[in-house]
């Protein structure tokens, strides 16, 4: 059997690398030279808790905030991952640090609990009409399984377990919060 058509390879010359990385510095170097930028991404996923173990072995600093003042614990708490933020707990992670606008990981997870609880009660009143309108007109319209199936309101329960872990650890809302456009 014929290994068919050689495919194109790219080489990562020098100019290349310029080109394509304007600092002049491949990714992995970065992260070699800024660890917490790997922190803040696997906290902002919330999954890989083998990579996330390796990333604190590093000695990362876990309160550093990136340049809009957000630290790990408040990307983790975004994710709704409680087992992330216990973890980062136990790495001494400051659970009342603010952002640059006073927000805390607290007033994050609060701003989505209200944010999704008022689209689960939309989407139940939705849920009610939709079915009395097939009801009242014996016709079959599109429908959609009840709001506990949909995602993300059947993961909901995550959220309140970020909430509770947060508040276990003393976390507070921020006390003079700017909400840019609102404010």
């Amino acid at each position: 059997m014929s290994p068919g058509p050689a495919r194109p390879l790219r080489v990562l010359d020098q100019r290349s690398v310029q080109e394509y990385f304007p600092s002049e510095k491949k990714f992995a170097q970065v992260l070699r030279e800024r660890p917490e930028m790997d922190l803040y991404y696997l906290c902002s996923i919330g999954k890989s808790h083998a990579r996330l173990e390796k990333c604190l072995k590093t000695q990362v600093d876990v309160n550093k905030p990136n340049e809009m003042g957000a630290t790990a614990v408040m990307f983790a708490a975004r994710a709704w991952s409680p087992s992330v933020v216990e973890r980062l707990i136990e790495a001494k992670a400051n659970v009342n640090a603010e952002d640059r606008y006073g927000a805390t990981a607290l007033d994050m997870v609060n701003d989505d609990v209200r944010l999704f609880e008022d689209q689960k009660r939309f989407e139940q009143v939705d849920c009610r009409r939709r079915r009395l309108a097939m009801e009242v007109s014996g016709q079959i319209l599109f429908d959609r399984p009840n709001v506990e199936d949909l995602e993300p309101f059947c993961e909901m329960d995550q959220l309140y377990k970020v909430k509770s872990v947060l508040e276990a650890a003393g976390a507070r809302p921020g006390e003079n919060r700017f909400r840019p456009g609102y404010d």
